[in-house]
């Protein structure tokens, strides 16, 4: 093959991340090299898959040459390795958009999320999919050629070693497709040897939906792998190892959590392999996140990331969906509306759900796993999905007041059959995090009570709230909202509070116009056994985690402010009376109110607007103490 190395040819730097990323791989960060040729194998039968479908409307791109495949070779004595496919090319300016990157929308968030530690670092590459770059592992230079297939076209020349920058030029290549030369470093010649590199591409390509050759003993190219589809072949033939290596080719990374293989048959007739993966993808929130669904047609690859079978909350699920009834030419717009994909989504989510269902009672080690992973994103089924709500709703799971680790998780069905007598209401709390809302003073009396309590620590629980408003007939209660309703169980405090909500009447109303511009109302509480006071919301406002939450994302928050309420048996509380009986319009008391609310504020998980004067009173406080333990 000659090089034409005309005015075409040019010399360009890589990007930032993409130059961080061949760092690593060419210090062997990842610790499984032999995934390069997974990727590059992998590559060409997606560059297949590509001319296979646009020659559904354009049969003439194909020519003469109408077998799609790969081929492999290897040169012991240049030390070479070439993986060549015949499929759709690439144009000059797709060189240079597409070889060696990244997802566009993961670069950035991977390069950020390097931690300089070699281990985990090297996950991570695997997390975010080695492609292209994976080649350097191994290589001292990569050379590719490329024409993209159709009338006219122009070959272009790639070449790096992987360093800074690369060449790039026209050429001369008579054929269409793309052919990918790896130059192998002096320590890694084991892959230009025949035996090694075919065990490879058995163990990583077997199922590869096209034929791979690969030249035999005799120099005869043979065909190495197995060309029937995976997700066409009976589930006892294959391995949990075949599996998981289906999995790694479509992106995933790790060992799945489950995977759901399946056939459908009579009315319509599709086959499935749907995989649940055990870590969340980088992409899960981001907005130009990817559904991981593959669409074929008899055999026929139509479209990546089919957002049409799952809804957005079964986003996470990948896997390869083949249908005997939809049409070679279907178009996104055309599935949109389609009632065989409505029909197929319908019974494709009942299974994941199923499975996860199952996953839930059998095995609860792993569905905590999964959960962990993945239970913010499934939530969003509840609102969107009204259809598989209460299967949703099963699903749930939380942490509570009884939980002792983040991985001791509780079911709403759970809760309620573990529901103490006379509990009228399924309790909860909103927070951060688990460390804040365990320290919360509203617990304190569902503490000395026994009654569970949900930390509902996702952002999106407290959209849950509405959605759910009741299960099983019991209605979620916010244990920092409203009035305190315990039934039963609260009937004796409920007796003693009225005996102290006389005493403390003045005090009350002085406190509140101290906080006039801070506070609704004061009131005596129940809620407290050991804090002298707290912040809550009333029934209907926002509570603080959620107006936090509104501001973050730039929300109009409407103004409004909490209750602060006080426990008529604590010290504290009982002492500010002593000072109010002196004289109601005490400066001490004023300062000293204030800094309850700011306590109250900041065990509820915020902050006082007057960082200063809160710290300037503590230490007057302390001061004051100081002087009277040295006198």
């Amino acid at each position: 093959m000659a090089e034409n190395q005309s005015d075409s040819s040019q010399r360009l730097g890589f990007q930032t991340e993409a130059k961080q990323l061949l760092q690593l791989m060419i210090h062997s960060l990842y610790s499984h090299k032999e995934v390069f040729l997974r990727e590059l194998v992998s590559n060409a039968s997606d560059a297949l898959d590509k001319l296979r479908f646009e020659s559904l409307t354009n049969s003439a791109i194909l020519g003469d040459d109408t077998e799609l495949c790969v081929r492999v070779k290897v040169n012991e004595t240049a030390k070479t390795i070439t993986i060549a496919d015949n499929g759709i090319g690439m144009t000059r300016e797709e060189v240079i958009e597409n070889i060696g990157t990244i997802a566009r929308s993961g670069s950035r968030a991977f390069v950020e999320s390097l931690t300089g530690d070699q281990k985990l670092d090297s996950n991570l590459i695997g997390q975010f999919g080695v492609g292209f770059y994976s080649a350097f592992m191994v290589a001292s230079k990569v050379k590719l050629v490329t024409k993209r297939a159709g009338e006219g076209r122009t070959a272009v020349v790639w070449e790096s070693d992987g360093q800074s920058d690369y060449a790039i030029a026209e050429t001369d290549k008579e054929t269409r497709g793309t052919e990918v030369t790896v130059y192998l470093k002096d320590d890694e010649t084991s892959y230009a040897e025949p035996y090694n590199v075919r065990s490879i591409i058995k163990k990583f390509s077997d199922f590869i939906a096209f034929p791979i050759y690969f030249p035999n003993e005799k120099g005869h190219d043979e065909v190495i792998n197995q060309t029937k589809p995976l997700w066409k072949r009976p589930p006892l033939d294959i391995t949990s190892e075949q599996y998981e290596e289906f999995f790694k080719q479509l992106g995933g990374f790790d060992k799945p959590a489950t995977t759901i293989h399946s056939k459908a048959e009579g009315i319509l007739e599709y086959s499935f392999v749907l995989f649940i993966p055990s870590k969340a993808p980088f992409d899960l929130f981001l907005p130009e996140r990817t559904h991981g669904i593959k669409l074929y047609v008899k055999r026929v690859f139509i479209m990546d990331h089919c957002k049409e079978l799952f809804p957005e909350y079964l986003r996470f699920v990948k896997g390869v969906v083949d249908s005997e009834d939809l049409p070679l030419n279907v178009s996104r717009e055309m599935l949109q509306h389609n009632p065989v994909i409505e029909k197929m989504k319908k019974t494709l989510v009942a299974k994941v759900l199923g499975k996860l269902s199952d996953m839930a009672a059998s095995e609860p080690a792993g569905f905590a796993a999964f959960w962990d992973q993945f239970g913010p994103v499934l939530k969003e089924g509840v609102h969107s999905d009204y259809e598989n709500k209460d299967k949703l709703v099963e699903l749930l799971r939380f942490q509570s007041t009884l939980s002792d680790t983040k991985d001791d998780l509780v079911s709403l069905k759970q809760y309620v059959g573990r529901m103490r007598e006379g509990q009228k209401h399924i309790y909860y709390i909103s927070g951060e995090s688990r460390e804040i809302v365990e320290k919360s003073p509203h617990l304190e009396v569902f503490r000395d009570k026994s009654i569970e309590v949900l930390y509902f620590l996702d952002p999106i629980d407290e959209w849950l709230v509405n959605d759910l408003y009741n299960y099983d007939g019991k209605q979620l209660r916010s244990v920092a909202k409203g009035d305190l309703d315990l039934g039963d169980l609260g009937a004796d405090d409920e007796k003693q509070k009225d005996k102290v909500e006389s005493t403390y009447k003045k005090l009350a109303e002085r406190i509140k116009n101290i906080l006039s511009d801070t506070v609704k109302d004061v009131r005596v509480t129940v809620r407290l056994k050991d804090s002298p006071c707290c912040l809550v919301s009333d029934e209907h406002d926002l509570g603080p985690f959620m107006e936090k939450m509104m501001k973050a994302m730039g929300q109009d928050v409407p103004e409004s402010k909490p209750i602060l309420e006080i426990n008529g048996f604590h010290p504290i509380v009982e002492n500010l009376q002593a000072v109010y009986d002196k004289d109601p319009k005490s400066p001490l008391l004023d300062e000293w109110v204030k800094l309850l609310y700011d306590q109250a504020l900041i065990t509820g998980g915020g902050l006082p607007k007057d960082v200063t004067g809160y710290a300037k009173r503590v230490n007057e406080l302390l001061l004051k103490a100081s002087k009277e333990a040295a006198a």
